[in-house]
């Protein structure tokens, strides 16, 4: 089966691309391939909207002062005193001096001339993008597989980590956030699909029931994330404490 069937039938959740991934004895390659490939995709797009905007300071000052004033009026709607809205007041009255700042740091000067410099961060952020996602993909598999395991799943790490590799696929999605307006729905469409194409693929690879793939992939990030919201609430009563102590 070629990649792009592979890539296809993870996002169509082709239950058997999912199995043929799980024993195929070059599964992993092909899964880090997918990964490379969407990660370039995403990577080269992004960089070259990146390489467009950048290439045009007037255009980047723009869409800053369009975002500044945007945010300013989502405080206006929230602001409920009039120091607030003075407040708010003395931001707007900057939105020019804003402005100028922005345009000296994009034309600031550069130890190479500006082409090279530009072109090599849209190589370096397009290199980069495929080890953001192989990284991700590894924790979420790692952390996934054990829960699996405990919850009576049979499968290999090998087998996990090449059709786990598939839940990368939906975020060829990403190519389409340099548009400002599609920026969350997209991600957030992506996030979601990839999580439910490594829910599928945990359930094929350790023959499970949709429900412990499910709580295979949700265990260990829930409780990560209950963790740190405790040790938040702790660190800030231990805070407040503090201020109270010295206050006395």
């Amino acid at each position: 089966m070629s990649v792009i069937d592979t890539f296809n039938g993870a996002l169509i959740l082709n239950q058997r691309v999912f199995g043929e991934m799980r024993d195929a004895p070059d599964g992993v390659r092909r899964g880090f391939l997918i990964i490379l490939l969407v990660g370039i995709l995403v990577g080269a797009i992004q960089s070259a909207s990146a390489l467009i905007s950048s290439g045009n300071p007037d255009q980047t000052v723009e869409a800053f002062i369009v975002s500044y004033r945007e945010a300013i009026e989502q405080q206006r709607q929230t602001a409920t005193t009039p120091e607030q809205r003075e407040v708010l007041q003395l931001f707007e009255e900057s939105a020019d001096e804003m402005a100028a700042m922005v345009r000296e740091l994009v034309t600031l000067p550069t130890i190479l001339p500006r082409p090279i410099s530009l072109f090599l961060q849209a190589l370096g952020q397009t290199v980069s993008r495929p080890l953001e996602y192989l990284s991700d993909m590894l924790l979420a598999v790692i952390l996934t597989h054990i829960a699996a395991r405990q919850l009576g799943g049979q499968g290999g790490i090998r087998a996990m980590v090449a059709v786990g590799s598939l839940s990368v696929a939906p975020h060829a999605l990403d190519a389409l956030t340099f548009i400002p307006v599609l920026n969350l729905p997209i991600s957030i469409i992506a996030w979601g699909w990839g999580l439910i194409v490594l829910i599928t693929g945990t359930a094929v690879v350790h023959r499970l029931d949709t429900g412990k793939a499910t709580l295979a992939v949700l265990l260990y990030p829930s409780l990560l994330i209950i963790l740190g919201i405790l040790l938040s609430c702790i660190l800030l009563i231990g805070l407040i404490s503090l201020s109270a102590g010295l206050g006395a």
